[in-house]
C-alpha cells in the first residue's frame, strides 16, 4: 500500500492536476505559450521583429544547435491548419472545465428517464455533442475568415505543408514536454520552501505553548499561596507553610492529570484528539445507561408532551411515529421539508428527551469525498487534520447512550459524493460498519478504536439529514432516498396541546432497539399474507402504469416499518401509506408526460377500492400535487 510519509514528489506533482479545471486551465496556458513561441520562430510572422527583436540572437543560436541556419519560415496553410486544431482543443478544455455546471443543470431533468445510468450516458452524448459543435463552428468561422483568401492559393506546396506541420507538431510535443519538467522544479522548490516555513512556524508555536503551560502553572501555584495564605493568618507562619506546601501538593496534583495524559501522547501520534479520548475514559469509564420502563406508545406520547409543554414545540403524533419507525429499519434518516419547519429541532428534542448523544455538523456546498467528513493526511504538515465529525464519532463508541449525527442542509453538497462510503457500508452487518480514515504504517501506533486506520461505526449510531426543497440545494438521488427513511416537513404545525407525562426519560441505544425487535417479532403487528399481497397489488399497478421498480431493500424495510409503526401506536395502513408517499410515489417527482393524468386517476380508484376513500391521505396528497403540476 501506499506510504503517505514516503511519496515521490512527482506523486504529489500529479495530484495537484486531480481538478479539471486547474488541469484544463493549465493545458490552455501551455498551448497559447507554444503558440506564441512558434510565432517567434516564423520569420514570416513579424510578431518578433515588432515586440522581441532582442530575442533574435538568442533564436539564432538555438536553431545553430538543431543544426539550422536560419529562423523557420513557415507556410501560412500550416498556420491555418495549426491554429484550426488548437481552436479544437480549447473549445474542448473549455468545455470540460464547464462541464460540472452543464450536469448540475440537467440534473433535475434525470428524473424524466427509465435509469440514472441512463440519464447520465444521454446527457454525456449531449455534452460532447455540444462541444463538437462549438469547435466545429469557431473552425470554419476561422477557416471562412483567413483559409479562403484567394492570395494563399498559390503558396500551397503539399510537401513542404507536411514537413513543416510535423516539425511544428513535434515543437509542440517538446515546448509541452519541458513545459511540465519547468513546473515540476518549480513545485519541488515551493515544496520545500513551504516545509521549511511550516517547520520554523510550528517550532515557534510549540515553544509559545511551552511559555503558556509554565505561566499557566506558576499561576495556580501563585493562587493557591495566596488561598492558604488568606486561610492561615498573618501570623500563623507556620499554618501558612502548612498551606502552601499542602496547595502547592494539590495544584501539582491537578496539573500532573493533564500533563501525565500529554505525556502518554508520543511526539508524532497522528490523532492526539482520539488517543485524549481513549485516556479519558480509561480514567473515567462510563456509566451505563439506566433505561427507563415504557412502552413504545408510551415513548411517543411522552416524547410529544416533553416537546409541547417543556419547548413550545409542537409534532403531530404521526411524524414522531415515523421517526421512530424509521430508525428502526434505517440508519439514515432525511428530514426534508421547506426551512422553519422543526426539522432541526426533532433531532435537538429527541436527545433532550432521552438523554442522548447529539452532533450537528452543518454541511458544505464544496464538499466532495468522505475526507470532508473524517479529515485528511497533509503532506505538508505530516499530521492528520482530525475534524469534529470524526472526534465525535469515535466518542461515541465508548458509550451506549443513542448517538445522532446530525448532518444539517445535507444536500448542499452531493450526498452520494462525501457520503458514498457510509451508504454502501451501512447496507452490509453491523459488524463490517467500517470507514477507512487513513493509511498507517508498519508498526505505526494508532487509537485502540481505529483498527488498521478504519473507524468502526457504533451500533449507536443513525445520520440524520436534514434537507431544504428550494432551488438553492441538489436534487436527492433515487440511490440515497432507496437507503434513507424520508420524513417530510410540508407545514409549520399549528399549536396543540398534551396532558400527559413531560418529563424527560434515559434509554440505552441497546434498550431502544430491543423495543424496536420485540415490534418486529409480534405477529400481530406485522403484515399478514393477505395485507402484504394487497399492498403488492399497488405497486404492480406503478410497475405497470409508469414503469415504477423497486428491489428487495424497499420491501424488507416495510416489512420491519409497519410492525414498529403499529407498536408506536399507529395503524398498519398509516404505515403503508407513508412508505408509499415517500418511498415510491416521489420517483414521479419530474414526471411531465400527457399520460400521467389518466394513470393517477386510476391510481386513485385502486387505491378506493383496496383500502377506501380517505385511508392513504399522504398518498392521495401527493397525487393532488402531481396533478396540480401537470395542469
Amino acid at each position: 500500500m501506499e506510504n503517505k510519509h514516503n511519496i515521490s514528489p512527482f506523486l504529489r506533482f500529479g495530484r495537484i492536476f486531480k481538478s479539471k479545471t486547474l488541469r484544463s486551465l493549465m493545458f490552455i496556458i501551455i498551448l497559447s505559450l507554444n503558440v506564441l513561441f512558434i510565432m517567434v520562430l516564423d520569420t514570416r510572422n513579424n510578431f518578433e521583429d515588432i515586440f522581441f527583436p532582442h530575442l533574435d540572437a538568442f533564436y539564432r543560436t538555438i536553431l545553430t544547435k538543431f543544426k539550422l541556419t536560419s529562423r523557420i519560415e513557415i507556410n501560412v496553410n500550416v498556420w491555418y491548419v495549426y491554429a484550426l486544431l488548437y481552436i479544437f482543443a480549447v473549445s474542448f478544455l473549455v468545455g470540460e472545465i464547464y462541464k460540472d455546471y452543464i450536469t448540475r443543470f440537467t440534473d433535475k431533468y434525470k428524473a424524466r428517464f427509465s435509469s440514472e445510468e441512463k440519464a447520465k450516458k444521454t446527457f454525456t452524448a449531449i455534452y460532447w455533442i455540444i462541444v463538437a459543435l462549438v469547435a466545429i463552428v469557431l473552425g470554419l468561422l476561422y477557416w471562412a475568415i483567413g483559409a479562403f483568401n484567394p492570395k494563399y492559393f498559390h503558396t500551397i506546396d503539399f510537401k513542404h505543408f507536411v514537413l513543416q506541420f510535423l516539425l511544428m507538431a513535434v515543437l509542440t510535443v517538446a515546448f509541452v514536454i519541458v513545459s511540465i519538467i519547468f513546473l515540476y522544479v518549480l513545485f519541488v522548490v515551493v515544496q520545500l520552501l513551504a516545509v521549511v516555513v511550516a517547520y520554523f512556524i510550528n517550532s515557534v508555536k510549540k515553544f509559545d505553548l511551552r511559555i503558556e503551560d509554565d505561566r499557566k502553572r506558576i499561576g495556580d501555584i501563585d493562587g493557591l499561596v495566596i488561598n492558604a495564605e488568606a486561610k492561615g493568618g498573618a501570623g500563623a507562619g507556620a499554618g501558612a507553610g502548612a498551606g502552601y506546601a499542602a496547595g502547592a501538593g494539590a495544584g501539582s496534583g491537578a496539573s500532573s492529570e493533564s500533563v501525565t495524559k500529554r505525556a502518554k501522547i508520543k511526539p508524532g501520534d497522528m490523532f492526539p484528539s482520539l488517543t485524549t479520548i481513549d485516556l479519558d475514559m480509561v480514567d473515567n469509564p462510563p456509566i451505563p445507561t439506566v433505561s427507563s420502563e415504557l412502552t413504545l406508545e408510551e415513548f411517543v406520547l411522552q416524547f410529544q408532551s416533553f416537546a409541547i409543554n417543556k419547548h413550545k414545540i409542537y409534532y403531530e403524533l404521526p411524524l414522531i411515529r415515523s421517526f421512530l419507525a424509521g430508525m428502526a429499519v434505517s440508519r439514515l434518516i432525511i428530514l426534508e421539508g421547506l426551512s422553519g419547519t422543526g426539522k432541526s429541532m426533532l433531532p435537538r428534542m429527541f436527545c433532550e428527551f432521552t438523554g442522548s448523544k447529539k452532533f450537528f455538523s452543518p454541511v458544505q456546498a464544496t464538499w466532495r469525498d468522505k475526507t470532508d467528513l473524517l479529515g485528511f493526511y497533509s503532506e505538508f504538515t505530516k499530521t492528520f487534520k482530525t475534524t469534529d465529525f470524526l472526534i465525535n464519532l469515535y466518542d461515541a463508541s465508548y458509550t451506549d447512550k443513542v448517538n445522532l449525527m446530525v448532518l444539517d442542509e445535507m444536500n448542499l453538497s452531493r450526498i452520494e459524493y462525501y457520503f458514498a462510503d457510509f451508504l454502501s457500508i451501512l447496507e452490509y452487518p453491523s459488524e463490517d460498519w467500517k470507514v477507512k480514515v487513513y493509511e498507517p504504517d508498519i508498526g505505526q501506533e494508532l487509537p485502540s478504536k481505529l483498527t488498521g486506520g478504519y473507524i468502526q461505526i457504533p451500533n449507536n449510531t443513525w445520520f440524520i439529514g436534514t434537507a431544504n426543497t428550494d432551488d438553492s440545494t441538489f436534487t436527492i438521488t433515487d440511490k440515497v432516498y432507496d437507503r434513507a427513511m424520508v420524513l417530510d416537513f410540508k407545514e409549520k404545525i399549528s399549536p396543540i396541546t398534551s396532558s400527559y407525562n413531560s418529563d424527560p426519560i434515559q434509554i440505552s441505544s441497546e434498550a431502544l432497539v430491543n423495543m424496536f425487535n420485540e415490534a418486529k417479532e409480534n405477529i400481530n403487528k406485522c403484515l399478514s399474507k393477505d395485507e402484504t399481497d394487497k399492498f403488492l397489488k399497488l405497486c404492480d399497478f406503478m410497475r405497470d402504469a409508469f414503469d415504477i421498480r423497486f428491489g428487495n431493500r424497499i420491501m424488507v424495510q416495510i416489512q420491519g416499518y409497519v410492525p414498529v409503526y403499529v407498536a408506536l401506536g399507529g395503524s398498519k395502513e398509516e404505515a403503508l401509506d407513508d412508505i408509499f408517499a415517500t418511498k415510491i410515489m416521489r420517483k414521479l417527482d419530474g414526471v411531465f408526460e400527457d399520460y400521467i393524468k389518466d394513470e393517477l386517476a386510476k391510481l386513485i380508484a385502486l387505491l378506493h377500492s383496496l383500502y377506501g376513500k380517505g385511508t392513504f391521505v399522504q398518498t392521495e396528497r401527493a397525487i393532488e400535487k402531481i396533478l396540480k403540476r401537470l395542469v
